[in-house]
């Protein structure tokens, strides 16, 4: 429920961001770069071309505290003031498990000609605040290896898609 507030919240202050093409990573914080991360996963690390040049990245890895061993990563995407997450991305070397077995009610979508689910928020479409309403969800995809999920309540699901349509 905490989780929903926090994007009902992220919703009211950026629903309206622009989405261009990103010239450069700006990393908002001293943690690990793209390049470092890539040398330290048994999976391939993609990030999205498609983002806003304002917008400022922040790396987590998993499990938390390691540097030797990093099972998962997510990428977060925070607004230029550093104050709210746009998008959260998470990576993590495929499993064998079938997509459709993890979200079977999911509409079923093409992601760089690989399959993948988008599920919207439960509360999707509800106005909140100054008429604001919730949107996006989280959209998942296998790609080249490495299992993709992306997650936001502030960009919609075609906003959603043309980044990671963007993933290389």
């Amino acid at each position: 429920m905490i989780k929903y507030i926090w994007y009902i919240l992220l919703t009211l202050f950026i629903l309206s961001l622009p989405v261009p093409t990103q010239a450069e990573i700006k990393y908002n914080h001293n943690g690990l770069t793209i390049s470092e991360i890539k040398d330290r996963v048994h999976f391939k690390v993609f990030t999205p071309q498609n983002v806003s040049e304002d917008w400022t990245l922040e790396i987590k890895t998993y499990p938390f505290g390691e540097e030797d061993f990093i099972s998962k990563i997510r990428l977060h995407y925070m607004d230029s003031n550093d104050t709210y997450m746009i998008i959260g991305i998470e990576e993590r070397r495929a499993a064998t498990i079938k997509m459709e077995k993890l979200k079977p009610s999911a509409e079923k979508l093409d992601i760089n000609g690989k399959v993948g689910y988008f599920q919207p928020w439960v509360n999707s479409g509800e106005k909140v605040g100054k008429g604001k309403i919730i949107t996006g969800g989280i959209l998942s995809w296998r790609q080249e290896g490495t299992l993709i999920k992306m997650d936001s309540s502030i960009l919609k699901k075609e906003e959603m898609l043309e980044i990671a349509r963007s993933m290389r």
